[in-house]
């Protein structure tokens, strides 16, 4: 078997409950996923400090979004994404 790749994407679900909603949208392209990951990651945790095991899904949710951020990173390393299609 040869190497695995991993596909990264972006799904948006819609309805007034997580068990109603149904998917609306979904995306792979590369800046989406960017510029959403990016956003995620600039969000403070709320929740920080009060549970530990809480503390610790959330360290690693951040640890796998860094990784996600780094395969999508160009290929020069400086970091800029061009901005998403509509």
């Amino acid at each position: 078997m040869g190497a695995s790749r991993t596909s990264t994407f972006i799904a948006v679900y819609r309805g007034r409950t997580a068990s109603d909603a149904r998917l609306v949208a979904l995306s792979a392209d590369p800046a989406l996923v960017a510029v959403v990951v990016g956003q995620i990651l600039a969000e403070r945790n709320s929740g920080a400090g009060e549970d530990p095991v809480v503390d610790g899904i959330d360290r690693a949710r951040r640890q796998s979004l860094r990784l996600i951020q780094r395969g999508l990173a160009p290929p020069n390393g400086d970091g800029r994404h061009r901005e998403p299609r509509p």
